[in-house]
């Protein structure tokens, strides 16, 4: 029986690789498992790239798992798994800066007491002791000012020499806890070389407070035996700096930069192009019943990657979305055709219009008013009152044999009202021209 639609979730951890990614995850693994800590690393891009699934399955290699204490003996680290969003609901930027730090220290601290907890207990206590300090002056800091940054709340949070010694001290009671717990695992014959921590979701706050999170991390948390994988984009990093730096120049590109680089040592793009979506798409179109084992050639196989590159792309959220629209509108194609039948080339022109719905909604609506776009010619352009071709748009049109027929070029000057569409409109007349195929076979 088939779902009616694919959740939108991240990759659980030890799941099939079903966008051929897992080569990238086994190289970040074995780059943190002999990397020199303390060290950070970013795992950039866009949202619904795919991050949180990279994180979850870095997790599952590399970190002891409560769940399967028998597999721990492998496992070279300890995990904390932050999710900064969830820490951000409902709170003021404040109150979310204090959420962190406690959140990621209450769980330090349970996982070495629960490993060591007699002979770890007096160091735990310092710890929290010292934490009940910090918390207390950012509340203060919240009362007393309009709002508090990152580095304020490291450098100059506590109103006087004594308290800026104890959040001092506070970072080394970390230290000395992390490391004692490693060392009582090495009496035990453990192999913990250290903490990993992942902090998710930093491009779903707001960008200024995701900086002062990573400026929390850097000045409080980077300690030895520590490693940080960050789920964040340089480009959230860009627009969190602006209210310190002004907007993003050439003169002041460098200034963004530096930031970036002195908190992270190394960032990792996630290799959206290079995603496999072929298998991805076929097996989520077969389980919510679009095709079934008996459309399944390499045709189909093909046309479908092909329409789906051309559009959407290779993010994996926006294909979740492209296959729950086909999925309703399958589901009422069949109640109202009840044989269901339908011919393999009116199946894939279906499948091209949910792209372009999804992916080009401007050039959707375009379309449902003039369906027959073969046949667009100077009167659609007038009817529409489409901009006419300038001299500059003519010299890249001369340079190419893309728009050698009249419906394309209305194309050209339909797409060339909208910055987004203008940027793509190569990409875009390939694709309309492969649904063009599909619909009138070339034998026909």
């Amino acid at each position: 029986m088939s779902v009616s639609n694919i959740i939108d979730r991240p990759r659980p951890a030890g799941e099939t690789d079903l966008l051929d990614i897992d080569k990238y995850t086994n190289a970040l693994v074995k780059y943190i498992e002999s990397c020199q800590m303390p060290t950070t690393l970013a795992i950039q891009g866009e949202w619904g790239s795919g991050k949180t699934s990279l994180l979850n399955q870095i997790r599952y290699q590399l970190c002891e798992n409560e769940d399967n204490p028998e597999l721990n003996m492998d496992k070279p680290y300890y995990g904390v798994w932050v999710n900064t969003w969830q820490y951000s609901l409902m709170k003021s930027k404040d109150e979310t800066l204090i959420s962190i730090i406690k959140g990621l220290t209450t769980e330090i601290l349970r996982i070495v007491n629960k490993k060591h907890q007699s002979k770890t207990h007096e160091t735990l206590k310092k710890v929290g002791q010292l934490f009940g300090k910090i918390a207390a002056a950012g509340a203060k800091a919240a009362i007393n000012t309009t709002g508090i940054d990152g580095e304020s709340l490291v450098s100059g949070l506590l109103d006087n020499e004594n308290n800026n010694e104890s959040l001092l001290d506070f970072r080394n009671a970390l230290s000395s806890a992390i490391n004692q717990c490693l060392e009582e695992d090495r009496k035990a014959n453990n192999n913990n070389r250290g903490f990993i921590f992942f902090i998710d979701d930093l491009d779903r706050i707001d960008p200024p407070v995701a900086v002062e999170i990573l400026e929390l991390i850097k000045n409080i948390f980077e300690v030895d035996n520590c490693i940080f994988v960050l789920a964040i984009d340089y480009e959230v990093v860009v627009k969190g700096l602006v209210p310190k730096f002004g907007p993003l120049t050439d003169k002041n590109e460098r200034e963004f930069r530096s930031f970036f680089d002195r908190i992270i040592q190394l960032p990792f793009s996630m290799p959206v192009s290079n995603y496999n979506v072929s298998e991805f798409l076929l097996k989520a179109l077969l389980e919510v019943g679009y095709l079934d084992e008996k459309t399944i050639n390499e045709d189909v196989r093909e046309s479908v990657s092909e329409l789906a590159l051309m559009s959407v792309g290779t993010n994996p959220r926006s294909l979740k979305r492209l296959i729950n629209t086909l999925s309703l509108l399958n589901i009422i194609r069949t109640t109202e055709d009840n044989e269901g039948e339908h011919v393999q080339h009116e199946t894939l022109i279906n499948f091209g219009l949910v792209c372009t719905q999804i992916a080009y909604p401007k050039l959707y609506s375009f379309l449902i008013q003039e369906p027959d776009f073969p046949n667009w010619d100077e009167q659609t352009a007038k009817k529409f009152r489409l901009p006419e071709i300038n001299e500059s748009q003519q010299a890249l049109l001369d340079g190419t044999n893309e728009f050698d027929e009249v419906w394309e070029l209305v194309l050209f000057r339909k797409c060339s009202n909208d910055p987004y569409l203008s940027a793509r409109v190569f990409q875009i007349s390939q694709f309309f021209n492969y649904i063009k195929n599909i619909a009138i076979p070339k034998n026909v």
